[in-house]
Order: C-alpha cells, then structure tokens, then sequence
C-alpha cells in the first residue's frame, strides 16, 4: 500500500459523520462557547494580547510568577513570545533534553529560522523513547519547517508519521481526523508546488468529496444579441459592487457581473470577478478565527462555492489546472498554502513533558491547546 493510500483511506476512517447542516452549526456553537469561557479563565487571559498593554503585561506576570522554568518556556513558545521563551531556554538545565530540543526548534522555526530549526528538531527526533515521546504535532511542525526550507522529500517523510501516529491525537488534544486532514492538505499542497497540478487537482477534489462532473458550463460563454445587450445594460447599471462590510451581497454582486460579462463575450473581466468573490470573507465574530466562524452551511458560503465552481470550470475548460488549484484552494476554510501556518500550531504539554511539572499541568488546560491550534486570541 502506497503512501497516499494509506493517508486517504486514514482520513475516509477519520472523518466525522454529519447527518445535517445543523449537526456542524451546532458543533461550531458548542466549540466557541468552550473558548470563549476559556479565554475568560487566567491562563486564556494571560493569553490574550489586546490594545490594552498595561493589562495584558499584568495577567502575563501573573499567570507566569505561578510557573515552574519549563512551564515559563512553554508558555512563552504558545504566546509565540519566541525571543523571550529562548532567553529563558538558553539558560534552562534541562535545554538539552528531547523536550526542550523540540520547544527550541519550534522558537526558531516560529522566527523564520528555518534551517536552525530543522537541525533542532532532528536534535530532538534522536532523543525520542521512553522521555520523550511526541504525538502527531511534533511531525506536523518538523515538516512544515522541511517544507518551508524546500526539503520536500524529507517533509514528506514526517507528513506520513504524524498520520501514523494520528490514532493517538487524542491524548495530545486533538483528533485524528484534525490530523490526518490536516497532513493530507500539506501533503496535496507540496505537489501543486512541485508543479504535479492534475494530480494535486484531484487530491484536492478527492478532499472536498467531491469530482469533475459538477463542473460544467451552465451558463454559455457566447450569447444571443438579446441576452448580450442585457447583460452589457446590467453591467452599467451595476458599475459598483455593494459595500465591504456585506460580503454576501458582494459575493453575489461579483458572480452576477461575472455571468454578465461571461453573456458579453469579456472572460478576462469574468474570471476577475469571480476571483474577487472567492477571496471574500465572512467577519469573524468576536475573538475567534474564520475556522471557527465560516459555518459551511451559511447563505454565503454556498454564494462562494458557487462562485468558485464557475471559475474552476472556466479554468478547465481552458485546460488551466494550475489556476485551478489555486481557485480549489480558496473553497476550504482554511487554503491549504497555509495550513501549516492556520492549523494545529500549538505545543502539546503532553509533548514537553520533561520541562512541564505537575503544577505547571494543574494551571492548564487542554482547552488552550485547541484554541491555539487556531492561532493566539486576538490575539497575534
């Protein structure tokens, strides 16, 4: 069994069941309400970075004087307080352990160290046993810093670990479909960078659940001269796009000029228009980020897929799959290019567990590690 195989079949074992769009509303509910009353809490506090200095340096002291030196580092590395989390690390006895490899790798790699970093982690990938013993994010971290190095093969390699070690993600604050979705979008995109786009086009649609067939042309590329001198009057009519703070009339703004424009024979202003649709976004609410607020299931949503499936079929029918990867990309929630940066980012404690002591584990919570998965509230 290959590779890819393996992964696939992985993430069809993994995937959550959803029986209706209301089942993901109510998910997406239950999971900001858990977050939000985390960030109330005083680690979510110490946590937070607001306009309001004075105060965020008041909760970071406090939340850090109850810290043993390896709960300190860890902290500071998941605040992403990476100069300050190495200072303490440098002079910290225990430095030299997998742990502490691993959290110093991920400092240096969070400044876009790259090269350092990878030395670091395979400093500590030499220290793992019975001390040290990392879950997936540990491969996931390694080889996103491969990756941005342009160590494909070897990013690769770690990519097909952290699948492996998938089935345990629980114990490290996550799940295995998290996991295994989230390697199978690092593994498509390494192929689009490659430049295998066929293939890492129908990665990407084997991702989504979907195929081919539903991209075809509905609506004509050339028109009859009645349809054409409507549409070229509802272009000028319509010559601007409702305001930004209403992506939803935007959205559907930008895919009615774009069919308007596709009636009048100008496919250069149609794909630009439907390109400016698919880079919309929905307002995040609150503290939390697009993953947590882009419910699938929203008026919205289905105007940007709708949007984004008539680029893709333009795109195929000019045999265009590098565009087409790029415009797929825009459908997830979060685009694969970015999935290293956007997903599971966080340190495990579980996986410093020669630096963290019992008190530094009674001051936390799980919960911060899934919420940090998404990026620091508010945050950085």
């Amino acid at each position: 069994m290959t590779m890819l195989v393996a992964c696939r079949e992985a993430h069809s074992q993994s995937a959550p069941s959803v029986d209706a769009a209301g089942d993901e509303r109510e998910i997406l509910k239950q999971k900001r309400e858990t977050f939000a009353k985390w960030e109330k809490t005083e680690e979510g506090r110490a946590y937070s970075v607001s306009t309001n200095k004075k105060s965020d340096t008041a909760g970071k002291k406090q939340y850090m004087d109850k810290l043993s030196p390896g709960g300190k580092i860890y902290f500071l590395t998941c605040r992403k307080d990476y100069g300050e989390a190495l200072k303490l690390l440098d002079a910290f006895s225990k430095r030299d352990t997998g742990s502490g490899l691993y959290v110093k790798a991920k400092c240096l790699d969070g400044m876009h160290r790259r090269l350092e970093a990878i030395t670091f982690y395979t400093k500590a990938r030499a220290k793992i046993g019975k001390d040290f013993n990392p879950g997936p994010r540990f491969y996931l971290h390694f080889s996103a810093a491969q990756a941005a190095a342009g160590q494909d093969v070897e990013a690769l390699k770690n990519l097909k670990i952290a699948i492996q070690k998938s089935p345990s993600a629980e114990e490290y604050s996550s799940t295995r479909s998290a996991v295994v979705t989230s390697a199978l979008k690092r593994l498509y995109y390494l192929e689009e960078k490659k430049g295998k786009f066929p293939l890492a086009f129908e990665h990407y649609l084997s991702l989504a659940g979907t195929d081919k067939s539903q991209y075809t042309l509905n609506e004509p590329i050339t028109a009859d001269g009645a349809t054409k001198a409507r549409a070229e009057k509802w272009l000028k009519e319509h010559s601007v796009p409702p305001k930004a703070t209403d992506p939803l009339a935007r959205c559907k703004y930008f895919t009615t000029a774009a069919k308007a424009y596709l009636a009048s024979g100008n496919i250069v202003k149609a794909k630009e228009c439907l390109a400016s649709a698919i880079e919309l976004r929905e307002p995040a609410v609150g503290n939390f980020p697009a993953e947590l607020t882009d419910d699938p299931t929203t008026g919205f949503r289905q105007a940007k897929e709708t949007a984004a499936n008539l680029l893709i079929t333009l795109d195929l029918k000019d045999k265009d799959l590098k565009s087409a990867c790029k415009h797929i990309r825009a459908t997830f929630v979060t685009d694969p290019a970015r999935e290293d940066q956007k997903m599971l980012t966080s340190l495990s404690m579980k996986d410093v567990s020669e630096i963290a002591t019992a008190q530094d584990r009674a001051l936390h919570s799980t919960v911060a590690e899934e919420r940090l998965d998404f990026g620091s509230p508010d945050w950085k």
